[in-house]
This record gives C-alpha cells, structure tokens and sequence, in this order.
C-alpha cells in the first residue's frame, strides 16, 4: 500500500511526440515534394511519395520545429525530464525507428530519459502506474491516450502557439 501512495505523486511523465511537434515532419515532407503543402497532391501520387522514403535516412534529416528546442528545455525543468513517444511509418518500422534515433541523438541538446517508436501510443498513458501526459498533434492519438486514463495536450507547432502547451502542463501538473 504503501508503494502506491508514493507512485500517486510522482510527478506524470511527459511523452512529446516527434512528427508535427518536434519534428519539422510536414514542412520536409512537403519540400522534398515539390510542393507548398503535401495536402496538394493527389491521393496517389501522396502514396507514391511516401512510399519513396520508406528505407531511406529521411526521418534522420527533417528539421526541428521552431519550437522544439523551448518545449523540451519547458518541459524538461517542469517535470525533471521527459520521454519521446513516436509512431514509426507503417511498413518500415525498423528503418523508421533507427533513423528517427539518429535524429534524437544528433538534434536534440537536452535528451530524452527513454524513447518509445510505437503505433499504440494509449499503451503508456498509464506507464509506470501514472496517468502520464502526451503531447501529439494527432486526434486519434490524443483520444487513445486519453481512453487509457493518461492526459493529452493536442498540439501542432505549425499551427499552435507554445503557450498553449505550456498553460495545459502547467495546468495539469498544478492537480497532482
């Protein structure tokens, strides 16, 4: 009982996603490309595109979102670290988990405690007997997440400004 009691107050583990959080995903996938925004290509040659960077290093190339770097120093000094939760690209998770590795490594100053390269995200919404929180610009991640007894901040850097991210941390650690 009293293991519990102690694990009730940890402080949540914050997982940041890579791809449309960290990860500059949408802007290089739109530039290599060809195009402003991948949302101009037709359904097929959108397949055809993606396709094209599976077994490649392209995950260990994309740039940091603008507000990568002040997330993970926030983040990092709010909750005493954080863990990085991304989804590989389907049918080339092992190439995809690797490079996105790389990228982690040779990107980030402030390193993750642990690096999660899965599909299921809701899994660890409860990891280490905690409702932990994620922040992911996608809905069915958030909602999964959310489903599983964890709190979610949906979050799209190219779209959202930082403190939107940064009140929800805030807000949500101030309850524990």
């Amino acid at each position: 009982a009293i293991e519990n009691i102690n694990s009730v107050n940890q402080t949540p583990i914050i997982f940041l996603d890579m791809d449309g959080v960290l990860a500059d995903f949408f802007g290089a996938f739109s530039s290599y490309c060809g195009v402003n925004h991948w949302k101009e290509l037709e359904d097929e040659e959108l397949i055809k595109k993606i396709e094209s960077i599976k077994g490649t290093d392209f995950f260990a190339k994309i740039p940091k979102t603008w507000c990568c770097d002040q997330l993970i120093e926030f983040v990092s000094t709010t909750a005493g670290g954080y863990s990085i939760l991304s989804s590989p690209l389907e049918g080339d998770e092992e190439n995809c988990e690797q490079w996105k590795k790389v990228w982690i490594q040779q990107k980030l100053l402030i390193k993750p405690n642990e690096v999660f390269i899965k599909r299921e995200k809701g899994q660890l919404a409860q990891y280490k007997d905690n409702p932990n929180i994620l922040i992911d610009d996608r809905p069915h991640n958030i909602k999964d997440w959310e489903n599983n007894g964890g709190n979610a901040i949906r979050f799209q850097a190219n779209e959202d400004p930082i403190e939107l991210v940064i009140n929800e941390i805030k807000r949500i650690l101030s309850l524990h």
